[in-house]
């Protein structure tokens, strides 16, 4: 393969030699790929701002032996705002953890890269909560992945009521308070919180952000995702309990 041309953001990088990089970067044709990047720590070098963990940019790559080299990049965004934050960057170092283990190399990955660039935006620009706006982050990604749980409707019975449901870990599912199994895993629900995951699994892309959610509802958001992903990556992800010795 001779010279490539890819978007993409970085998801990782780790220094090498006296003043080099290689960085992972997260791309729609290829999901994750390895790319060296001479130089780059060099602060007047031409692929310094554009191998920054986080930077989105437009890459010039051409393939060696085990992995890319990049010869040139022109940012698009820097995500200067959330490395300026540690509170920011600490829930970005938990998405870019689900991202670094959870996508593939060599598969195309347009949709989770869409979901990540979205993600940051509003993190970086809105004053939207941190914590929803992981949460949403977090069970679209498994949606993408292809742990979609049903939400649309009681996976037993198909009652659409948002009233009385929760949410049944054993099958991946909402059920109404008629069918469910007491003795199962099952997490009580408001209706405010089926509705919210209602519209996290269905709604275009451009929209997935554009709601406000109770405190509580939040709460329940991530007592889901939390055990849905446990249950389905085989991961508990913890990142996030940093935050508890700053606050």
């Amino acid at each position: 393969m001779g010279t490539v041309h890819y978007k993409g953001i970085v998801i990782k990088e780790v220094n090498t030699g006296e003043a080099d990089k290689i960085v992972t970067v997260l791309t729609a044709e290829e999901g994750k790929i390895s790319v060296a990047a001479k130089n780059a720590r060099r602060p007047k070098n031409s692929l310094s701002s554009g191998t920054q963990l986080l930077c989105y940019s437009d890459y010039m790559l051409f393939k060696g032996k085990e992995l890319y080299n990049m010869s040139c990049c022109e940012v698009i965004e820097s995500n200067y705002e959330i490395r300026n934050d540690i509170v920011k960057l600490t829930y970005c170092s938990h998405i870019l953890e689900l991202i670094s283990d959870n996508v593939q190399e060599g598969e195309p990955a347009g949709s989770i890269l869409q979901l990540l660039l979205n993600t940051f935006y509003v993190i970086a620009k809105t004053d939207r909560p941190l914590e929803l706006v992981t949460r949403v982050f977090e069970l679209r990604l498994m949606a993408l992945l292809g742990y979609e749980p049903h939400v649309s409707s009681c996976i037993k019975c198909n009652s659409t009521e948002d009233h009385k449901m929760y949410f049944d870990l054993d099958n991946s599912g909402l059920v109404c308070a008629e069918c469910v199994n007491p003795r199962g895993r099952v997490i009580p629900l408001l209706p405010g919180t089926v509705k919210a995951l209602k519209y996290i699994m269905k709604i275009n892309p451009q929209k997935l952000f554009s709601f406000s959610l109770a405190e509580q509802s939040i709460k329940e958001l991530g007592n889901i995702s939390g055990r849905y992903i446990k249950e389905h990556l085989g991961k508990e992800y913890n990142k996030l309990d940093y935050l508890k010795q700053l606050m």
